[in-house]
């Protein structure tokens, strides 16, 4: 299975005093002079024009790590506190644990190698490094990878090379959230950007090409279709704040319940048991640990990728299969009863098709036929039909969900691995044999 889901990219800071930061930057020219694996070059940013940024970069390999010192002199915010300086690492994930691949992500199962390569790169250069649960989150790429040769559906065989490109046709049809904007008018490139989120999907075989022609997964790219969510800092704060709070709301639920067992007056009780797991999490809770790396471990877990993923999917590219406009019509037909509504979204279907798209179509209506349309949206999306329909001429009239597709792949290949299973049980040859 080609596809995947997890993130490609993500970046990691720690504040440093003045003194830190020099001290670095002088162990980095060491390393530099000494090994000749690293080159250093000084930038410039309009957003801190009085900073001065220091990127470090590995020559003739591909490390995983890119090094990135700052120094201000008005000073910054990192995780809430004010600092100086900083040192920032931006990592790419599967180059680090030593896999050259682009187009298949990581999940949490790296998590552990990944520490354990940064802290041993970071000993190498210095101590001003330490290790990778000293840092908090700065930025991080979700992203999941659709491969369009596992869809299933009825295509003509002289279609199927170019499926790819007939796929971001309809997605570049998409909605555009609000306090986002389109940019790169790519035609294989849906690029939304607000002030803190990147949505960015594209036809990963057509940006290899451009950027990486010589790229090994170039030919395995051919029918890899991209979907990433970009968390930048303040994204990653605010959302990183959010969990803190819920996570003392928990700490402070668990300590209440202790104190309503009596666990502090008595361990005679037949709910001790209980009452220690109790302790044992709050003890947990306590720890310097689950402050910011344990936080960070969540917002890299699995969980929470697939809720990113999900939430600016269905924003963006809209749940629901595709159909064209005869045969979307059909299903609303036999599946709505009031004539009304068919013809409410049967004209929201058609309004998207002429005005160019879901956020074209938004700009040309205003009060309540905007609120209609929207309206429209999710009941479509509640027939499990995308609002976006399939051009007539292309001789297709179904196309699957990416998202739903790749979910029904994964249930697909779990249910396999039980019946595997099962099948050398004593119970299941039991069964088969009446």
């Amino acid at each position: 299975m080609a596809s995947s889901i997890g993130y490609h990219t993500f970046a990691i800071s720690m504040g440093l005093t003045q003194a830190e930061a020099d001290m670095l930057l002088n162990d980095f020219k060491k390393y530099r002079d000494r090994t000749g694996e690293i080159y250093m070059e000084q930038k410039k940013y309009k957003i801190d024009p009085m900073g001065r940024h220091i990127k470090i970069k590995y020559l003739n390999q591909h490390k995983g790590i890119i090094w990135k010192i700052r120094f201000s002199n008005k000073g910054f915010i990192i995780n809430g506190k004010a600092v100086s300086c900083s040192i920032k690492a931006v990592i790419n994930p599967k180059i680090l644990t030593g896999e050259r691949s682009y187009i298949i992500a990581a999940d949490a199962g790296y998590l552990e190698e990944i520490e354990r390569i940064f802290n041993k790169e970071a000993e190498k250069i210095s101590p001003v490094l330490k290790r990778f649960n000293y840092y908090s989150l700065n930025r991080i790429d979700y992203c999941i990878n659709f491969d369009v040769s596992e869809l299933k559906f009825n295509c003509p065989l002289e279609l199927t090379g170019k499926i790819p490109e007939r796929m971001m046709k309809l997605i570049k049809y998409g909605d555009i959230p609000d306090d986002f904007s389109e940019e790169y008018k790519n035609p294989f490139q849906f690029y939304l950007k607000s002030k803190s989120i990147v949505i960015n999907c594209y036809w990963k075989y057509d940006d290899l090409k451009n950027n990486y022609p010589a790229c090994d997964d170039l030919e395995k790219s051919y029918d890899i279709i991209r979907f990433e969510v970009q968390y930048k800092y303040p994204k990653v704060h605010t959302v990183m704040a959010e969990i803190k709070k819920e996570y003392a709301s928990i700490r402070s639920g668990i300590i209440a319940r202790l104190n309503e067992q009596g666990f502090y007056d008595s361990y005679e009780n037949p709910d001790r048991l209980d009452r220690l797991k109790l302790k044992q999490s709050v003890e947990l809770l306590d720890t310097p640990a689950s402050d910011e790396s344990v936080i960070m471990m969540y917002m890299m877990s699995d969980d929470k990728c697939a809720e990113v993923i999900k939430n600016y999917f269905n924003k963006t590219i809209r749940p629901g299969s595709y159909y064209t406009f005869n045969r979307a019509k059909r299903i609303i037909e036999n599946r709505v009863a009031k004539w009304e509504k068919i013809i409410r979204l049967t004209d929201t279907m058609k309004l998207i098709c002429s005005s160019g798209g879901i956020a074209k179509a938004k700009e040309e209506i205003y009060g309540k036929d905007l609120d209609d349309f929207r309206r429209s949206l999710r009941d479509l999306a509640d027939l499990g039909i995308n609002p976006v329909t399939i051009p007539e001429e292309w001789g297709i009239t179904y196309m699957p969900n990416l998202l739903d597709a790749y979910y029904d792949k994964i249930s697909e290949r779990q249910a396999k691995k039980w019946l595997n299973e099962q099948s050398g049980s004593p119970a299941f040859m039991a069964g088969t044999s009446k």
